[in-house]
């Protein structure tokens, strides 16, 4: 079993689950939607630091006491219209934005362009603005998966150790990433999870990404995902937002992540996932559980 569940106290046959807001802060709609959520059925969340409306996510942590939040490790900027920058740097020289000034489109792009220690660079800077904001983080991720690149995935981890906090980590397979077929350098990025102590670092058994299906009604969707958990540690993420002008003038996506903001903000699937028997948990837990 899961060496890092084992220590918390759990057996074999747990199922224990995380369900994750993924860029809380990336727009007004976004940051309404993740708080009704956090309220509701959703465990913990994300914040991309250096997106526009970065500021009043943090008025939202600061008045609603006890959020799990972490800081979305981000590299890119996909939109075409909406943008953000890099905080460490916007130096065309150092390789972090690209030539309208903003951090790169695709993650392809970013890793073509961008150097470990600029990127480095780039994850402490929006870690330590996320703390002189006076957010008190309880976990790190990352955007469009970029910072778990072989490139950059050794300081993703040695940030995470040096602020104490758990990294978002899947317990990777030479298998499972052919099949992903998203990693150039296999035997890198297996070397790097291979270096970490699974009892003292928490590693996903799971990981539940693919979920901004376009679908204006997502209930069901999530009871079939949960029905189907195993044991161990799965981490299940989602893009909750309130559809309106804003959103869809932002993105494409934006029926499906008002679906999630309508599926995850009541307690609805809280009670669902409880009545399987399934533990709920935020990185809250893993990283008490880390410094025990």
């Amino acid at each position: 079993m899961n060496p890092f569940l084992e220590k918390m106290g759990y057996g074999p046959d747990d199922r224990v689950l995380i369900t994750h807001i993924d860029d809380m802060g990336f727009c007004h709609a976004a940051n309404v939607a993740s708080l009704a959520c956090l309220q509701g059925s959703a465990s913990c969340a994300s914040i991309i630091v250096n997106a526009p409306w970065f500021m009043e996510a943090v008025a939202m942590c600061a008045e609603n006491d006890g959020l799990d939040v972490g800081v979305h490790l981000t590299l890119t900027s996909e939109y075409a219209t909406y943008r953000w920058a890099a905080l460490s740097s916007r130096d065309p020289t150092r390789g972090l934005v690209d030539q309208e000034g903003y951090l790169w489109h695709s993650s392809r792009e970013a890793v073509k362009h961008i150097s470990e220690a600029a990127a480095e660079g780039e994850m402490r800077t929006q870690i330590e603005t996320a703390l002189s904001s006076g957010l008190t983080i309880t976990h790190i991720d990352t955007h469009m998966g970029t910072v778990v690149h072989p490139r950059y995935i050794r300081s993703y981890l040695a940030l995470a150790r040096e602020y104490g906090v758990p990294a978002f980590l899947p317990r990777i397979t030479r298998e499972r990433l052919d099949r992903m077929r998203q990693v150039d350098d296999t035997d890198a990025m297996l070397a790097a999870i291979e270096e970490v102590d699974r009892s003292e670092v928490p590693t996903l058994d799971e990981i539940l990404i693919d979920t901004l299906v376009q679908l204006s009604d997502k209930s069901q969707f999530y009871r079939d995902l949960i029905d189907a958990i195993e044991p161990g540690l799965t981490h299940l993420l989602f893009h909750p937002a309130v559809d309106g002008e804003e959103l869809s003038a932002i993105t494409g996506t934006h029926a499906s992540r008002n679906a999630d903001y309508l599926a995850w903000q009541g307690t609805v699937l809280k009670d669902y996932i409880s009545d399987a028997g399934i533990h709920l948990i935020g990185y809250r837990e893993l990283q008490s559980a880390m410094a025990s």
